[in-house]
């Protein structure tokens, strides 16, 4: 009769762990002890289980092994997690030890059932198990399910988890507890004295919005630290224009208050106020980021303001890429413009869908032209008019509807339509329509591709100053701000390689392209055309990007298709 060698130490199952290895290694005369293995078997299971089993024993006939390396096979595949039980015999042969594995398999998984899942939604339950049904029970897997559904409770801040599971009938029951707040109760903590107060400046109704908690059975507390919610700041400084020309540059003072928790409602005011020598300038909004407690959190904001832009993108002199020597051109007036609008406005946002937003709005504004000593005036240095109706000033009422999304990483998209409402015969009437979009992806790790596009079309009444501009740091780097020209549509886009050097530092090359679609003539009086504007082109370069609390910090150099250099400096994300 055949003698067998007691390797019963080295069994394992969930219920009863691992066997007494060092028994197991007495009895065999001690772990670094060989023993001839002649040949391996696994019983107990057939198919794509007794397949997986084999895969995952390193163990090899007619190789001789320690007893601690084959407790180490046998554990690896245990932890294939297909296994309730395994347990190892060996017989001895003439040519050696044989080794049979007896193996248990988990059950077949029938069903899930989940109980105490009041707030964990059906549908979650289901995806987390749904490749599972009617297959062997496979521990790893399922312990990522289970994950999943405390993880979901996790990135909802909702106090719940799998606290027991059940599998033994082979429909697995899993016992969720999830904690269901009763009361709840707000306490106001001095940020100073860390004295408790039951009022604050803000009103309780306000904050208790902002949470999706519900009553139920647990009371909940929470301790409210109310920070400064606004002030007043005064400050001055020089402005780059003079009174006069040749005079000395201008001194300006200005003066801001805000209010982010206006009336305790968490509604926001900012009004800002700024003075110099040539003209003032002012900016007063009211946002209220939740209105009345609207079920789809519409937000609304009511802006009266006026602004100071230059318009030498569209009506500066000619750019030094085009200047001929000795022409009249290079003799010309610099002919600075400044585009002055006073607007008012209310514009109304809100949640769409996952991550996209609305906005629907109406502005009104009456624009006009200064030169750069503040005064009036209805053409530029080339003779070319400022404004359409050829008077001192344009008026619009400007209807605005756009829909934005932004996705994962730096996925965006934007799309608005601008109508100008001819309420009165003398008014504007055109309808603008723009798009931007942009998106990346990882080529090889440390290496991304970025792209982004953007066009837009106007259609009817046109001032030259509401013409797209076409060139600079934002558009077509290489060339000056609106160097490529000025048109009634256009396109552009951009294609970059990022990659991180250290830090918050990012280096970039990058390819700008951009065109006016032969829509410069059509704008009126041609300004484009009288400077010379290519109306397309491209520009090349390298730069870096230093991500800071203003946004990312972008310095580039490129060069455009007219082999002319430029350094560029922006804010914020290119285009």
């Amino acid at each position: 009769m055949p003698r067998t060698t007691d390797v019963s130490g080295l069994h394992i199952s969930r219920d009863g762990g691992t066997g007494d290895a060092a028994n197991a290694d007495s009895a065999s005369g001690g772990p670094e002890e060989p023993i001839l293995i002649s040949e391996v078997e696994v019983k107990g299971v057939e198919g794509e289980l007794k397949r997986i089993a084999e895969s995952k024993l390193s163990i090899k006939p007619n190789f001789a092994y320690t007893l601690s390396e084959v407790r180490d096979d046998i554990q690896r595949v245990f932890d294939a997690g297909y296994f309730q039980q395994l347990v190892p015999v060996a017989e001895d042969t003439r040519d050696g030890i044989k080794l049979t594995l007896e193996a248990t398999a988990n059950p077949v998984i029938k069903g899930v059932m989940v109980r105490g899942a009041n707030v964990l939604p059906q549908k979650e339950i289901e995806e987390a198990f749904q490749n599972q049904f009617g297959r062997t029970l496979n521990f790893p897997q399922f312990s990522g399910a289970l994950k999943r559904l405390n993880k979901w409770y996790e990135d909802r801040g909702i106090f719940g988890q799998v606290t027991d599971v059940d599998d033994a009938s082979g429909v697995i029951n899993v016992r969720l507890s999830e904690m269901v707040v009763g009361n709840l109760n707000l306490r106001f903590v001095d940020r100073k004295t860390s004295e408790v107060r039951e009022e604050g400046a803000t009103r309780p109704e306000v904050i208790l919005r902002q949470l999706s908690t519900r009553p139920g059975q647990v009371d909940l507390t929470l301790n409210i630290v109310e920070r400064k919610t606004g002030g007043l700041s005064c400050g001055g400084g020089i402005s780059s224009q003079g009174h006069s020309e040749g005079a000395l540059p201008g001194f300006i003072g200005s003066a801001s208050f805000t209010q982010r928790n206006l009336f305790g409602l968490n509604q926001k005011l900012a009004a800002t106020l700024e003075i110099g020598q040539v003209d003032g300038l002012f900016r007063v909004n009211h946002t209220d980021p939740w209105v009345k407690g609207d079920p789809y959190r519409t937000s609304r904001t009511i802006s009266v303001q006026n602004t100071r832009q230059s318009g030498n993108a569209v009506h500066g002199r000619a750019p030094d890429d085009f200047v001929r020597s000795g022409t009249e051109e290079e003799s010309a007036p610099d002919g600075n413009v400044v585009v002055a609008r006073l607007m008012g406005g209310v514009e109304y946002g809100r949640p769409l869908a996952t991550g996209w937003t609305g906005t629907l709005g109406v502005n009104w504004q009456r624009a006009k032209c200064l030169n750069e000593h503040g005064n009036c005036i209805t053409q530029d240095a080339y003779g070319g008019p400022l404004t359409f109706s050829g008077g001192s000033s344009d008026t619009l009422m400007l209807a605005l509807l756009r829909a934005a999304y932004s996705g994962r990483s730096d996925t965006h998209l934007v799309a608005s339509m601008e109508q100008a409402l001819p309420l009165q015969s003398n008014w504007l009437n055109f309808n603008r329509f723009c798009v931007r979009a942009e998106g990346g992806m990882p080529i090889v790790k440390g290496l991304r591709a970025h792209v982004s596009a953007k066009g837009g079309v106007i259609v009817g009444d046109l001032p030259p100053y509401e013409a797209f501009p076409i060139g600079g740091t934002n558009s077509v780097r290489g060339y000056s701000e609106g160097g490529v020209g000025s048109g009634r549509n256009y396109v552009a886009g951009t294609t970059a390689l990022q990659w991180p050097i250290f830090g918050p530092v990012e280096g970039s090359l990058f390819f700008d392209y951009g065109t006016d679609l032969d829509s410069g003539q059509t704008v009126l009086g041609d300004p484009a055309g009288a400077r010379g504007k290519p109306g397309n082109g491209y520009g090349y370069g390298a730069g870096i990007r230093v991500d800071s609390p203003v946004g990312p910090l972008r310095l580039e150099y490129a060069f455009n298709d007219k082999f002319v250099r430029r350094f560029h400096f922006g804010i914020g994300s290119h285009g």
